[in-house]
């Protein structure tokens, strides 16, 4: 049983459609760190659907977590830490007795230190650690073109494109996911171009280069799967596609943001030579 080391009333319960307010209102005090959460707030039917769970002190909410496969969570730097930490640990013991396995646990490294730390003697160690990716976002910029050169995909692409997703997944994390989940893997593809939320550069009918949002609101959009054909490095294919995807969401009002492994140099410099700043720093337990 979570030992709770700071006084007070404290719960915890999924979201019903009558705390969505809330939890936005809480997420948004930070819109570009916790742009996955705000995004499934914002498109799921309903609040049961999110999977998302709020940590309340004396009736504030001071934590919120996606408890499915995938663990996210937020947090508020206003929050006094050890109140963060003690609902860390509420979060804990909910993963621990809960039925489905954890696949991932992605969010800011400061919280994922302190539920690692929780539950680092119960669970088994991950497959991978991405101790650091750091967060950029880029604002408006003058001078990025619309979708020229790259397209939205379509579903004739697919039989390349799914391929392509998983490179990218198995170069960065070590992990194929067609091996893992092929049936479930084509279908989340799948949905991102139905969605229009991957974007393509065709060179000769071969996909040069793709990117995929991982997250939308109103105001900012999450870039993932920033890939380059292996065959066509080094031509500034990359280059091209997100100043292009960049100028297309710049024209509809949006900010730019995405993370990336800090071991991976030559994306970063590729970022920040495009105006990307680092805003923050995750960290990935993936297994």
């Amino acid at each position: 049983m979570v030992t709770l080391p700071v006084e007070g009333r404290w719960s915890i319960r999924s979201l019903s459609d009558d705390d969505v307010a809330a939890a936005l209102a809480f997420v948004r005090r930070d819109p570009l760190i916790n742009i996955y959460l705000i995004s499934r707030l914002l498109e799921e039917r309903s609040a049961a659907a999110t999977q998302i769970f709020a940590v309340r002190h004396n009736n504030e909410i001071v934590l919120l977590a996606l408890l499915g496969t995938n663990v996210v969570l937020a947090g508020d730097t206003t929050v006094p830490n050890d109140v963060t930490d003690t609902a860390i640990a509420v979060i804990a013991e909910r993963i621990i007795t809960r039925v489905l396995p954890v696949r991932a646990i992605i969010s800011p490294a400061r919280l994922v230190e302190e539920l690692w730390g929780h539950l680092r003697s119960r669970v088994d160690p991950p497959t991978v650690v991405r101790m650091n990716q750091p967060v950029y976002a880029i604002y408006q910029s003058p001078g990025f073109p619309d979708l020229t050169e790259s397209r939205f995909s379509t579903m004739r692409d697919l039989d390349q494109l799914v391929p392509a997703c998983a490179a990218m997944h198995k170069e960065e994390v070590g992990i194929d996911p067609l091996l893992r989940d092929p049936i479930g893997y084509s279908e989340r593809v799948r949905e991102l171009v139905d969605q229009q939320r991957s974007v393509v550069t065709i060179v000769e009918g071969r996909i040069a280069a793709k990117c995929e949002f991982s997250a939308v609101t109103n105001d900012a959009v999450q870039l993932m799967g920033v890939w380059t054909n292996p065959l066509l490095r080094r031509r500034g294919y990359a280059r091209n596609l997100l100043r292009e995807v960049c100028g297309r969401l710049f024209r509809r009002g949006k900010t730019v943001t995405l993370f990336v492994n800090d071991f991976n140099s030559p994306a970063i410099a590729l970022y920040e030579s495009l105006g990307f700043h680092r805003i923050g720093v995750n960290r990935a337990l993936i297994w």
